[in-house]
């Protein structure tokens, strides 16, 4: 994509550098890029289009405070560019204000009504402060101008979740499903509105326990004595790792910790974890063959990336109900287990559930489910849009589990 000219009587060097920051700040050099930017900015210090993609690397290089008066200068010189006010609000919801980042939105969308993309911003924005009418009117106009986006489609289903159009919701979901087989949110979507329309059957289907959950138990890989070792040292290096936080923000870990990606960098133990879980993922191939029937096991990736991260759970931990919408096959590994989680099989404190969905508004079906008891050394296999949570308990000791997603690579 070719820059476009910042003024037609602007010099052509000034044109070459602006060019040359656009292209820096695509690759991601984005200090680079601004340096750029200010250099051209220099000699036309009131130009829309410098200030507005300055700001942008201003922002992915954590300059608020500058990315805003740059662009808030960008809309003064020229307020009725749509992209300025896309910009700037995506620049406010970046910074937590969520409200007037939906009012610029707006504004981009009235400036260019033809242009999907102002359509699905506001419509994001006002899904996240709960405004689920107007989210959902914006992505029909969305879908009006482009009606083969599955992304549209799928935030459409969303949206109709949350308002309890149970059909509209349905309709989206296999709209976008047609675009984008295999998605695993909105199967979780279907899942859940089959319940709530009465189809027992259908809903059963797409999350069927005893086909699709797969329970086996690892043995000791080379260089470990026995599984104690093993799951000692996977303890270990959990623990010690530098992006354990308590309760991160985004995600359904409560009372304690949890890890990012242990893929990357030193992998140490998760080494041969790793190869543990992408043998246990082709068995489940081999176990489970293509049924074009169900929508889940119609699709199977033939190569994908692990993403794998530890929890680790004080007294009272839990996980609260969710999937992993980013996966096709996901799992838990259990490298230390309490001992009061094998003391009281009727409360059932520290075992894994699949079955509980997330509390829609308007939900009201019962939804069955169903429990595993976490011990030493096994991991459950489960399609990644099964929701799942982990029953609180009480113990001095430590639940550390590792959870991975496969992740698939087209």
């Amino acid at each position: 994509m070719v820059a476009p000219p910042i003024r037609s009587s602007q010099s052509d060097v000034l044109q070459k550098m602006f060019e040359d920051a656009v292209a820096m700040q695509r690759q991601g050099n984005h200090k680079g890029a601004i340096k750029r930017f200010k250099r051209v900015l220099k000699q036309a210090p009131d130009q829309p289009q410098v200030l507005n993609m300055c700001a942008l690397s201003l922002v992915e290089t954590g300059d608020m405070r500058n990315a805003g008066k740059l662009l808030e200068k960008a809309l003064k010189s020229n307020p009725d560019n749509a992209e300025g006010w896309a910009n700037f609000g995506v620049f406010l919801q970046k910074n937590g204000k969520l409200s007037a980042a939906v009012d610029a939105y707006d504004r981009f969308r009235t400036l260019s009504p033809d242009t999907p993309a102002g359509h699905l911003k506001f419509a994001d924005a006002c899904h996240e402060l709960e405004r689920y009418a107007d989210a959902r009117a914006a992505y029909e106009v969305a879908l009006a101008i482009n009606p083969d986006d599955p992304e549209a489609w799928h935030h459409l289903s969303r949206v109709c979740m949350f308002e309890g159009d149970w059909d509209r919701a349905l309709e989206a979901a296999d709209y976008s499903l047609a675009r984008d087989p295999g998605n695993t949110q909105l199967l979780s979507f279907k899942s859940v509105a089959f319940a709530e329309l009465g189809q027992k059957g259908e809903s059963e289907s797409l999350v069927d326990f005893d086909r699709l959950i797969a329970v086996k138990d690892f043995s000791a890989p080379d260089g470990y004595a026995d599984m104690k070792a093993f799951n000692e040292a996977l303890c270990a290096h959990s623990l010690a790792h530098p992006s354990l936080v308590f309760e991160p923000e985004g995600k359904s870990t409560r009372h304690g910790h949890q890890t990012t990606n242990l893929a990357e960098g030193d992998q140490g133990p998760m080494a041969p974890l790793l190869k543990m879980i992408d043998a246990a993922a082709h068995d489940y191939q081999a176990t489970h063959a293509i049924d074009p029937a169900h929508p889940f096991l119609a699709q199977r990736p033939e190569r994908w990336d692990c993403y794998i991260w530890a929890t680790v759970l004080d007294s009272q931990g839990h996980q609260a109900a969710h999937l992993h919408p980013s996966g096709w096959l996901s799992g838990v590994y259990y490298p230390k287990v309490p001992d009061v989680i094998g003391s009281d099989p009727d409360g059932q404190p520290g075992w894994i559930e699949f079955g509980r969905a997330e509390p829609y508004p308007e939900a009201k079906a019962e939804h069955p489910v169903k429990t595993y008891q976490p011990r030493e050394g096994m991991v459950v296999l489960f399609p990644s849009y099964f929701y799942h949570r982990t029953i609180p308990f009480e113990a001095d000791q430590q639940r550390i589990s590792i959870a991975f997603d496969l992740i698939p690579v087209k």
